[in-house]
């Protein structure tokens, strides 16, 4: 039985990428996956931080869609990414056991947590909106 999948929710906030330093595209596509296995070593990223799109990504960093999915497959392959289950061409951070931290310990500090919990909430709110769109504007 196929899986039915929801377009991504607009207010679904992705993580901000801080792209290419250098403008070589075949060096773009190795700084995106070096970006965020960095940005999870430094804690910038958390547990189920939000991947911007596709489109997204090509744009920031100069290369083209199918060097981002070779991008994406590589930081599959490293368990540091998932394909999110409810919605289409969504990908979300997920440090696991090739991530080199310990699996399903707890984050070191406060700040991580409310980033993790932050984010948790924004799925949650996202999901609500797909099953039950916000009452038009009243007069």
């Amino acid at each position: 039985m196929p899986e039915n999948r929801y377009a991504r929710p607009a207010r679904l906030k992705a993580v901000h990428l801080s792209g290419p330093t250098t403008g070589d595209p075949e060096q773009s596509c190795e700084e995106l996956v070096d970006h965020i296995r960095d940005g999870l070593a430094k804690r910038r990223y958390v547990l189920a931080d939000i991947l911007p799109t596709v489109p997204e990504i090509r744009d920031r960093y100069g290369v083209p869609e199918e060097d981002v999915h070779l991008a994406i497959r590589e930081l599959r392959r490293a368990e540091l990414l998932q394909l999110h289950d409810e919605y289409e061409d969504t990908y979300f951070l997920d440090p696991g056991p090739g991530s080199g931290r310990p699996a399903g310990g707890p984050p070191d500090d406060l700040a991580v947590r409310v980033r993790k919990l932050e984010a948790l909430y924004r799925d949650l709110a996202a999901r609500e909106e797909a099953i039950e769109p916000p009452p038009p504007p009243s007069a």
